[in-house]
């Protein structure tokens, strides 16, 4: 035992999985950079989240970009009006509520979502590649164990 009265062995574990984890969220960073600076387009990481989210749900409104985003609704506006600016996002106005504002991709927004997509993709698969079947479905049974806390 430590003196944080964990066991030591776990200790060491847990500080190799956070080398592991920082790693893989590295990767992701590349990937997520790359997707956000293809030749036509200049996005940043928020940005980005944006267009990701609107690219898996369609439309949501701007309280819904922010909860996504954690960020106050006030804060999403400039980020809206920068993603509407470079053409990839267009606001619609709700015909039954007016002061509700949905927020849809454009045609050039569904491109950069499909290109980041894709490119996650090629993350993933590269991931789970040298694996072998049986591996890659243990490392999605654990993954799913830690994602959910232990509560299946």
């Amino acid at each position: 035992m430590n003196i944080s009265g964990r066991p030591l062995e776990l200790e060491k574990r847990a500080a190799e999985l956070g080398q592991h984890v920082q790693k893989i969220l590295q990767r992701f960073q590349e990937v997520h950079s790359h997707a956000a600076n293809a030749p036509h387009v200049n996005l940043n990481h928020q940005e980005l989240r944006v267009i990701e989210l609107l690219g898996e749900v369609g439309s949501v409104n701007m309280g819904g970009v922010a909860a996504h985003l954690s960020l106050a609704v006030n804060s999403v506006t400039s980020l809206i009006d920068g993603l509407e600016a470079k053409s990839l996002v267009m606001r619609q106005r709700s015909t039954e509520d007016r002061r509700v504002v949905q927020l849809e991709l454009t045609e050039s927004g569904r491109e950069i979502h499909k290109a980041a997509e894709s490119a996650k993709m090629e993350l993933y698969s590269a991931m789970l590649r040298p694996l072998s079947s049986e591996e890659q479905e243990l490392l999605l049974d654990l993954f799913r164990k830690v994602a959910s806390g232990g509560q299946d």
